[in-house]
């Protein structure tokens, strides 16, 4: 036994020893001699911790450390519910798994997924697309009769917000799908590609939400880029995205402040109202500029203001912006360490998708860009509801895979046909 062993006896033998007497004493001080116990097995398992600590790539690293301080950021938000902060912490991981799921599928498992979802994504389409023509007709009906709205004009309007964000949802699976459909190069597959994109243009022009056009043709720019070079335009996507989060009280400031007079006014309301957002909100971060005032802190907040003879809270809910969203919530840090995290994965691309082929990184492409410009001028970055479409989106993009055959593997030890021929010819 080396001296070490030997010390490590005696204090664990002393330590019972005196939580027997305080045992004795009815309890009083147990607590105290226990956890110093666990401080000694924490110091026993320090060693092998550290080395398992040193195998975690820096990207995930920097990544748990930012979600950390996300959620850590409630204990000085005006805002006390935890629900934001919990649904981080336990989806997250999982949505992550899920977009994984794909690679671990066999090629004719991830064929067989991929002819699944693809005709789920063409009824979705034909649903949006009726709807798009309608006018909402079913998701109207729904609002009225359903949900109780309490005039056709509020249950149309409610509607469309619903379809909205289901277009979002459905923008980020549909794009991996039309390729993966056109790649089977059948006619009648072609056609169901082209379908998928009929639909999904109809889809994003159809519910009054400019974002979702936006986001479409940014989408498709960055699929053809991300074909033509794959891990180059991926990584100018991520790095992009991180100087964009780590400069956005200027960059927003800058670009409203270059808008010409009078323009505010011409602007459809929607936008007319993200000025006004965007202009309070960088007002909050230059009173909180290190920490932030915590997350969801603008449920918290009110500021009055008249727009176009209405009175609004241009502090309600969320930032719609990501980068200004991740300042007021979490300041300078929760910037640094979310741009960091992109930075990272950005470094790491080129050799963690080492084997996908262009099609793959052209899903992953496309779908990256729709969530990106989505929670760039749109909808509040944390919502739990878009980031399991972006991983459904990641799942259906790595489905685009170039060895998924249609025919499922040999049985072992069943004899394929033509190995049979070889025997007769032989």
């Amino acid at each position: 036994m080396t001296w070490r062993s030997r010390t490590f006896s005696l204090i664990v033998s002393g330590l019972l020893g005196i939580s027997g007497l305080f045992i004795a004493a009815g309890g009083l001080g147990l607590a105290v001699s226990v956890a110093l116990m666990g401080a000694l097995g924490l110091a026993a398992i320090a060693g092998p911790v550290w080395r398992t600590l040193k195998t975690i790539p820096p990207a995930l690293a920097v990544a748990l450390l930012t979600l950390g301080w996300v959620c850590v950021s409630l204990s000085w938000s005006g805002y006390d519910r935890a629900d934001q902060a919990i649904k981080l912490t336990t989806l997250t991981p999982l949505f992550i798994l899920a977009a994984c799921l794909s690679v671990r599928l066999t090629d004719y498992e991830a064929h067989r997924q991929a002819r699944i979802l693809s005709a789920l994504v063409l009824a979705a389409g034909a649903y949006f697309l009726f709807e798009a023509m309608s006018g909402g007709f079913v998701g109207g009906w729904i609002e009225l009769d359903i949900e109780g709205s309490t005039s056709v004009e509020e249950a149309f309007r409610n509607a469309k917000v619903t379809l909205s964000r289901g277009a979002t949802a459905y923008l980020m699976v549909a794009g991996p799908m039309a390729g993966w459909l056109w790649r089977r190069n059948t006619p009648r597959s072609r056609g169901g590609a082209l379908t998928v994109m009929i639909s999904a243009f109809a889809a994003a022009a159809g519910f009054d939400v400019e974002a979702n056009l936006i986001a479409l043709f940014a989408a498709l720019a960055a699929a053809c880029a991300t074909w033509l070079a794959p891990r180059a335009t991926l990584q100018g996507i991520l790095t992009a995205a991180a100087f964009t989060i780590m400069g956005a009280p200027l960059l927003m400031s800058v670009a409203i402040n270059l808008l010409p007079a009078g323009m505010a006014d011409v602007l459809p309301l929607s936008w007319a109202w993200r000025l006004e957002i965007w202009r309070a909100v960088i007002e909050q971060i230059q009173a909180a500029p290190l920490f932030g005032h915590g997350l969801d802190c603008m449920r918290a907040m009110s500021d009055e203001v008249q727009l176009r003879g209405i009175v609004i809270n241009p502090l309600a809910s969320h930032a719609h912006n990501a980068g200004l969203q991740i300042w007021i919530e979490t300041g300078l840090v929760g910037a640094v360490l979310s741009s960091g995290t992109l930075l990272l994965l950005a470094r790491a691309a080129a050799p963690a998708l080492n084997g996908l082929n262009r099609d793959q990184f052209a899903g992953l492409g496309f779908v990256a860009t729709t969530w990106l410009v989505n929670v760039t001028i749109g909808y509040g970055l944390w919502q739990e509801w878009h980031h399991a479409a972006l991983a459904l989106g990641g799942f259906a993009a790595l489905l685009n895979r170039s060895g998924a055959s249609p025919n499922p593997p040999p049985v072992a030890g069943a004899i394929t046909p033509n190995a049979s021929a070889r025997t007769v010819l032989s």
